[in-house]
């Protein structure tokens, strides 16, 4: 996690909204750690992605999910 590896899923999450990679790579070292993080600590693989797709689908309109 200190290394902010982005998952291959976020990844491709971040394929289909355009402009969402970038966004989410200008935000802060310890804003983006609580992002993965947040995408770990999901429970269910329906959670980690809606997660993964509030994220990109946030970052595309340059936005934060509203959790963070």
């Amino acid at each position: 996690m200190e290394d902010l590896v982005i998952p291959e899923d976020l990844n491709e999450a971040f394929k289909m909204h355009k402009g969402s990679e970038a966004y989410f790579l200008s935000l802060s070292k310890s804003v983006r750690k609580m992002m993965l993080q947040w995408i770990v600590l999901a429970k269910r693989p329906e959670t980690r992605k809606k997660r993964i797709d509030e994220i990109a689908r946030q970052a595309a309109q340059n936005k934060k999910p509203d959790n963070f």
